[in-house]
């Protein structure tokens, strides 16, 4: 805890030394209402992901990049192995993951595996930070991660990117962008493979077991009838391989695991006089194969949204979403399960004054098997100071949200049960956001409350069995600080964000009561994350620090089986040479620089230090 206190002191001298910058305006934090879609979040936090950091990082799983601008911790199962998202206090079911629209959650075990979501593969990648169930659907309590393609670019390019890395990890990446008339089309192509021998410090014996592969190919095309009209199509297939890395000191495991996704959505938008009107089909084939055992969820999704725009100062959106599930998994009653999911929704934003911004959500989702509840959402932001360089902002939100039980918990055999309730909660936000020039602190205070929180208790045979059976609170306080300062021809942009989390259990049936008050397993109450990047002429260097508290891994918040607080550090640099419509780029970055013993998951080895070399090459078209 002491380690968290010292890293707010840092925000603190921060903030003072910051404001005396004298800069134009950079910004990482989003103006929410600002964004064609996120403006009916008025009154939340969205962050756009650093765009250099991304590249610099673009071998990395989004995992590992979000961690480092962001305050979230992520269990590990190991190196490369299932890497799941806390967020804000709640569980990894608690966030919910989209690509260009389609959720890609996992609907058997409803979560995203972070691992496996290259950060190659994505344009652009958001995060909303906290509750918004009405506006994202089921499972956004935490938050949610928004990951887009953006359209292909007007300028024909093709680029190559090769990194080489400790313990056998080699990356290969190869994007190609370009235009014909209506036409535009852009592929990525990307493969990882790793050994993933490293030392195992705390036994000094090689970790066995734990190689993996990914590869991938992403293809988007848009044909665009006018500049009002436009049909685009985002398909994404991934095949990942991987050995399960096995506790400190087993020797014989022999578990594997293959994950095959394939994504596919297709939009159609036009503009008119009527507002911009956006038709939406999807499709996902999820597959896990696990020592041998292959099981597959299915899914067919269709949406329609259409957009008013009155005055440019009142916005309103209605729209309708239907999701067809289908699960072959062997372990499930009769090996099969489907449903269907139903999602109106309504939305409006209005700015009131120059200074004063509203935005409603309302979504009534309908599910088969159960009674859904009606999801609210207001948010308001209002700019006390408003001009070129200061803006002070206060703003606000309270929301209803809720999570559909996954198909394990509800089909899984001689467990399952279909009479499970949904997770609801009620969750609050007050923030205060204040620029002067070039920095920026952003301070967010959040609560919920979540009932009938879903939890795998034991039998007397030894078997579990889903039940509703706690109430969650979640509350705690975020600190971000970001600035851009330019001295002459040196640029220096440093970043840092603290969080602290209160979440705890406030209900919990008679056996469990020495659980209330406890905080939740694998949440630590104090996070934070920064780095400090320098910029002078084509060279660049950065060093990173991620910092999580104390993780508890029983109920009951043993001290002897928690995991110890840890500070994690990175550094890099590099540079770009330029040559006509030639651009090289290379990078040299070392992980964890003092060689820490750490754990994200108990028993689960994490590598110590270890260097990544990076090199990209991209030829632009001549004409462009």
């Amino acid at each position: 805890m002491r380690t968290g206190f010292i890293f707010l002191g840092c925000l603190s001298v921060c903030a003072f030394c910051c404001a005396q910058s004298k800069d134009t305006v950079m910004l990482k934090s989003v103006t929410v209402y600002g964004l064609p879609d996120e403006k009916y979040l008025a009154g939340s936090s969205l962050i756009l992901l650093d765009s250099s950091l991304k590249s610099n990082e673009r071998s990395r799983n989004l995992g590992e990049i979000l961690s480092l601008q962001l305050p979230i911790y992520f269990r590990n199962y190991g190196n490369g192995m299932l890497s799941s998202i806390s967020m804000r206090g709640t569980s990894p079911q608690h966030t919910s993951v989209l690509w260009n629209g389609v959720n890609i959650s996992s609907f058997s075990l409803g979560q995203a595996d972070f691992s496996i979501l290259p950060a190659a593969a994505f344009d652009e990648i958001k995060i909303h930070e906290g509750a918004g169930s009405a506006r994202f659907g089921s499972g956004a309590f935490g938050g949610t991660v928004l990951l887009n393609s953006t359209a292909p670019s007007q300028i024909n390019s093709i680029s190559f990117s090769q990194d080489a890395g400790s313990f056998g990890r080699y990356f290969s990446s190869v994007n190609g962008s370009w235009s014909a008339n209506r036409w535009g089309f852009k592929t990525k192509l990307y493969n990882l493979t790793s050994e993933n021998n490293f030392p195992v410090l705390i036994t000094g014996e090689r970790q066995p077991h734990a190689a993996f592969r990914q590869s991938g190919i992403l293809q988007d095309v848009e044909y665009r009838w006018s500049t009002a009209k436009t049909l685009s199509l985002h398909y994404w297939y991934h095949d990942a391989d991987r050995q399960i890395q096995p506790t400190i000191g087993q020797y014989n495991s022999v578990d594997n695991q293959q994950d095959r996704n394939q994504r596919l959505s297709i939009r159609y938008q036009s503009h008119s006089r009527l507002g911009l009107l956006s038709l939406n089909s999807g499709y996902v084939n999820d597959v896990i194969v696990y020592d041998g055992s292959a099981s597959t969820v299915i899914r067919w999704i269709s949406s329609a949204r259409h957009e008013f725009v009155f005055l440019k100062t009142f916005h309103a959106q209605t729209g309708a979403e239907w999701n067809h599930i289908i699960g072959n998994i062997p372990n499930y009653q009769n090996g099969h399960a489907q449903e269907d999911r139903y999602d109106f929704t309504s939305s409006i934003q209005k700015n009131i004054t120059d200074r004063i911004s509203i935005a409603v959500n309302l979504r009534q989702p309908v599910v088969s098997g159960f009674n859904a509840p009606f999801l609210p959402y207001f948010g308001t932001e209002y700019a006390i100071l408003k001009s070129i360089n200061n803006d002070l902002k206060i703003r606000g939100s309270i929301s209803k949200n809720y999570r559909v039980p996954t198909l394990n918990d509800r089909y899984w055999q001689n467990a399952g049960d279909k009479n499970l309730l949904p997770e609801t909660s009620r969750a609050g936000e007050f923030g205060i956001d204040y620029r002067f020039k070039t920095f920026e602190i952003v301070n967010s205070f959040f609560a919920q409350k979540v009932n009938d929180w879903i939890q795998w208790v034991p039998e007397q045979n030894g078997n579990y069995h889903p039940q509703n059976i706690e109430q969650v609170l979640a509350e705690g306080v975020e600190v971000k600080l970001s600035l851009r300062q330019k001295i002459n021809d040196v640029t220096i942009i440093p970043m840092l964000t603290y969080q602290f989390t209160k979440s705890i259990t406030t209900q919990a049936p008679a056996a469990d009561q020495y659980t209330i008050g406890k905080q939740l397993i694998y949440t630590p109450r104090q996070t934070a994350s920064g780095y400090i990047q320098v910029i002078w002429r084509k060279f660049s260097s950065d060093i990173s620090a991620q910092y999580n508290g104390t993780r508890f891994t029983d109920a009951g918040n043993t001290d002897a089986y928690a995991l110890p607080s840890f500070a994690l550090f990175n550094a890099s640099i590099g540079k770009v040479w330029l040559s006509n419509q030639h651009r090289f780029d290379f990078r040299f970055s070392v992980k964890n620089i003092f060689n820490l013993d750490y754990q994200l998951y108990a028993s689960r080895a994490m590598p110590g230090r270890n260097y990544n070399l990076q090199f990209t090459y991209q030829l632009n078209s001549k004409t462009n």
